[in-house]
């Protein structure tokens, strides 16, 4: 009987270390595949800015919307840079969990209105450096037309998956977030706006 524990014991931790075995060679994968991705969208999206600078169309400063462009099937609003580590990633302009396996995405508001959240997942080559990030360190928005928002950090804190009121209207003109390993937490970096 001792025997035959012992042997479904093992088979068991076997079992689950090809499990875990998997599921790294998985989120591996996903991460590469949102790299390549996002990569192809900045290309594409800087293309469609430089043509958008160019045209001879008024803008209304009244406007609070943010142009949407489709790339690929997508509409995106514009790209996310962090020179600290080398990050340019498109964003898409609205979110839901599949947008989220390719690229970051606006969770609320608007550069315009000086309420913008941006949410990404923890791959590291989207979010999952964030938590590095420091005071004063420079993170920027372009926007489809062009336009360019600094911002330089404030805070970086740790919520509660449920704090989603303290990423929605909080006062805060940026604000960056994806979650912890392990999905328990997430991450928030408050950021506001600096002078061109």
């Amino acid at each position: 009987m001792k025997r035959k524990i012992g042997i479904t014991l093992v088979a068991l931790g076997l079992a689950l270390i090809i499990f875990a075995v998997g599921l790294l060679i998985y989120n591996n994968y996903e991460n590469k595949r949102a790299e390549a991705y996002a990569a192809d969208v900045i290309n594409k999206m800087v293309d469609v800015i430089k043509q958008n600078k160019n045209s001879s169309t008024e803008k209304d400063p009244f406007d609070e919307e943010m142009k949407v462009v489709e790339i690929d099937g997508y509409g995106y609003i514009g790209y996310i840079s962090i020179p600290g580590f080398n990050l340019n990633l498109p964003v898409m302009s609205e979110w839901d969990y599949s947008r989220l396996k390719i690229s970051p995405c606006r969770y609320y508001g608007s550069t315009k209105t000086d309420n913008l959240v941006i949410c990404a997942h923890n791959f590291n080559s989207h979010f999952g450096y964030i938590g590095k990030l420091e005071p004063d360190m420079a993170v920027s928005f372009t926007d489809m037309e062009g336009e360019i928002t600094e911002y330089s950090v404030v805070s970086v804190e740790i919520l509660q998956p449920t704090d989603t009121d303290k990423v929605k209207d909080t006062g805060d003109d940026l604000i960056v977030y994806t979650c912890t390993y392990g999905g328990r937490t997430r991450i928030a970096v408050r950021c506001e706006k600096t002078e061109k």
